[in-house]
């Protein structure tokens, strides 16, 4: 192999990771976003059944239909809140103990704070491409 075509190897690696770091960072970003606004939404759910308590208390009338609506749309918006921080977790490589919920590298075999056995990692294949040499005897 030609020194011009290792160069030409090594730049196709570089640019590869230097695109798949930014496409994770990409991808950190948006799902920071949504997580902020998810929460801002969040909060806003419970100030209105804060104020849905609060007038059925002030009126002694129990709206019990509009107060399992709104516990429904907090548990759902929870849900995916808790979604979207295991995906920014499996982005930063982290992982959260089942025992005690500490968030740890996923590489750890047991947790840090409780010694409790974390769950094993998904194991990545991955796919070499093959080095085409294109020799012609020069």
């Amino acid at each position: 192999m030609s020194f011009v075509d290792n160069v030409i190897n090594t730049t196709k690696n570089v640019a590869a990771t230097a695109g798949k770091k930014t496409d994770e960072a990409i991808r950190t970003s948006k799902l920071k976003i949504k997580s902020s606004q998810l929460n801002s939404d969040i909060k806003s759910k419970y100030e209105k059944l804060g104020t849905l308590v609060y007038e059925m208390s002030r009126t002694g009338e129990k709206d019990t239909e509009a107060f399992d609506a709104m516990i429904a749309e907090i548990n759902a918006a929870n849900a995916e809140l808790a979604d979207i921080e295991k995906q920014l977790d499996e982005l930063k490589g982290k992982v959260a103990c089942p025992a005690c919920g500490v968030k740890t590298d996923n590489d750890n075999a047991f947790c840090p704070k409780c010694g409790a056995k974390l769950p094993e990692k998904p194991v990545e294949e991955v796919v070499e491409e093959p080095v085409i040499n294109e020799d012609k005897g020069e």
